[in-house]
């Protein structure tokens, strides 16, 4: 056998040793050329992907994934070289690839998150057949290659995000959900949940304010705030072509106070609530997932117990 024909082999083998594992067949990209502004390709998509939540704006202006090199691709690349203290020139070479690279891990998970994060959790209070997808990207609207994809997207926003944010750890409640799922813990019937398009997370050591006024210039067209509960939801509802009813931005309206206001009109959770300390059982009905737990800032030990606790019921006001 050639040298060529062993690789191919080798490489068949290992990728099905990944799947009989149950592990993302994802790896790591790989850029071939330099790419700057006028330039078209999977490559320059690729590039969009990972450097898109950097584009530095925060109004209502999309940097669209269609893997031609335009002028947003080009700023926000900017904003990702000036961040990372790399040469701001527009133009991916191989000091950005090499930055990128330390971003991505093999299996094409990012550096801060990992796909495990965002499947399916497992809740006790729903039936056998709504947690039958639990640690999984089945069973939602689209086929988990698609879910993967969607997800994908999301962690290099978050990227971005937590980069902004000074480095905060950032936990992850809920990701990806399966329709029944979805149903028992009382999300909305278009949720984003449902194509691996959302997540609802909070920031250690950040208020939730400046987390959505960061996301707001991180590419996230969709985010969300409640006045019962104490995180955030973000996600990239303009890149779902799969469910157009909701292809528009969806961002907190303010009261005459500017206070963010969520979908009942309500002051959003941290809008009005004065500071909490950290105690055994406040930490306890955050592990519980118990609606309204939680401080204004969160603690790492907190944001890990939220990080792990589950979805709490909506009651159908989660998107």
């Amino acid at each position: 056998m050639s040298n060529s024909g062993f690789r191919i082999s080798l490489c068949a083998t290992l990728v099905s040793a990944l799947l009989a594992l149950g592990a993302p067949s994802a790896f790591a990209y790989e850029f071939e050329r330099t790419l700057k502004l006028g330039d078209e390709g999977e490559d320059v998509k690729a590039l969009q992907i990972r450097v898109a939540g950097w584009y530095p704006r925060d109004s209502h202006r999309q940097l669209k994934l269609t893997g031609k090199f335009d002028t947003k691709t080009a700023n926000a690349l900017k904003a990702f070289q000036t961040h990372y203290k790399l040469p701001a020139d527009a133009i991916a070479g191989d000091a950005t690839f090499a930055q990128l690279d330390k971003l991505e891990d093999e299996d094409g998970s990012t550096l801060n998150f990992d796909w495990t994060e965002f499947d399916q959790n497992y809740n006790p209070r729903c039936s056998e057949a709504a947690n039958k997808y639990a640690e999984t990207f089945k069973g939602g609207k689209v086929p988990r290659v698609t879910v993967r994809e969607n997800v994908s997207r999301l962690m290099w926003r978050l990227e971005a995000l937590r980069g902004k944010l000074g480095g905060h750890p950032i936990g992850i409640n809920s990701g990806f959900r399966s329709v029944a799922y979805n149903q028992c813990v009382g999300g909305a019937g278009l949720s984003q949940h449902l194509y691996g398009t959302a997540t609802d997370f909070r920031v250690a050591d950040t208020k939730n304010r400046k987390v959505r006024n960061q996301a707001k210039g991180s590419q996230f067209y969709g985010i969300g705030c409640y006045a019962s509960f104490t995180h955030n939801h973000i996600d990239l509802r303009l890149e779902n072509a799969e469910l157009p009813e909701a292809n528009y931005w969806w961002w907190p309206d303010q009261d005459e106070e500017g206070r963010d206001l969520d979908e009942g009109g309500k002051p959003c959770w941290g809008e009005t609530t004065e500071q909490k300390r950290t105690s055994t059982a406040l930490l306890t009905a955050v592990r519980a997932a118990t609606p309204g737990a939680g401080t204004m800032i969160p603690t790492i030990q907190e944001t890990e117990l939220f990080k792990t606790a589950g979805e709490p019921m909506f009651n159908g006001l989660a998107d």
